[in-house]
């Protein structure tokens, strides 16, 4: 593409509704990931809100475990959004060779959820969390990006389409998977990580069936396989923070992501977790 001030480099992440490139902004010589809206959607309204939303959604979180934006704007008619370059690839990758190390595994989701924390706090919800959602910066610390599908608390623009499931099947809370969306809060956020973690340490999500249909009946009323059944190396009390964070009712889960980031500093420094498996 051609965006005067911008020298694109390569492309480094395509989406359903966007693609991303590494730039060079050249007035400043800094190199950034720019988003466009991908050429098929361009004439699409409901994607050009849903990129929208995300603008507002992110223009003010300013957090290091949050990708920043730079700027925002359209040129001839394409919209495009500067962000923060992070350069480690994302989750995705990091899991390619097989499950983390629990305690690395741990640590990280812990940082996600401190930054989950603070745009809670701001009045965003993410919505589709997920490994290719999290990249990963030079310093080894976890970056959150893509909030496409974010919605700020005190409004909803109304961008999903009726009986289509918000966010990634795999990764995506009962409640985002069911007919009650309007019960979509930070829990299924927590959910979501929750289920970030279970991959970290297991190599899949919590629930991968052959279907879309399939995967969904599962999130709805299937209990995930339990972790150390699938991976022994990891320790119970992280199974059962990790599966608190899984329960089907968002009062079951933890009450915010900031009690999640607590309860896995506690297991980090070998305290005794507030988290307790089911009687």
């Amino acid at each position: 593409p051609e965006l005067p001030g911008f020298e694109f480099l390569e492309e480094i992440g395509r989406g359903g509704m966007g693609i991303v490139y590494r730039a060079r902004q050249t007035h400043l010589g800094r190199v950034v990931a720019v988003k466009l809206l991908l050429p098929g959607v361009l004439a699409d309204e409901a994607a050009r809100r849903r990129f929208q939303v995300e603008v507002r959604a992110v223009a003010g979180l300013r957090h290091e475990g949050i990708v920043a934006v730079y700027h925002a704007d359209e040129h001839q008619g394409q919209p495009y959004l500067v962000m923060e370059h992070v350069a480690g690839g994302d989750l995705t990758r990091a899991i390619s060779g097989g499950p983390l190390d629990p305690r690395h595994a741990a640590d990280l989701v812990r940082g996600i959820a401190d930054a989950l924390q603070f745009a809670h706090e701001n009045g965003v919800l993410h919505r589709d969390l997920k490994p290719s959602n999290i990249l990963m910066g030079g310093d080894g610390r976890p970056r959150i990006t893509d909030f496409g599908l974010a919605k700020r608390r005190d409004s909803d623009p109304g961008i999903t389409l009726a009986g289509q499931a918000l966010g990634s099947p795999g990764y995506i809370s009962p409640e985002q998977a069911g007919a009650h969306r309007g019960e979509v809060g930070p829990a299924s956020d927590v959910y979501s990580l929750g289920a970030v973690l279970y991959c970290l340490l297991t190599g899949r999500p919590p629930f991968l069936a052959s279907t879309l249909a399939d995967t969904l009946h599962e999130v709805l009323n299937e209990g995930p396989v339990g972790l150390r059944a699938l991976n022994p190396s990891v320790p119970a009390d992280l199974e059962v923070v990790c599966l608190k964070c899984l329960e089907k009712r968002p009062a079951d889960r933890y009450e915010s992501a900031a009690e999640l980031a607590a309860d896995l500093g506690r297991f980090l420094g070998d305290e005794p977790i507030r988290a307790r498996p089911p009687s």
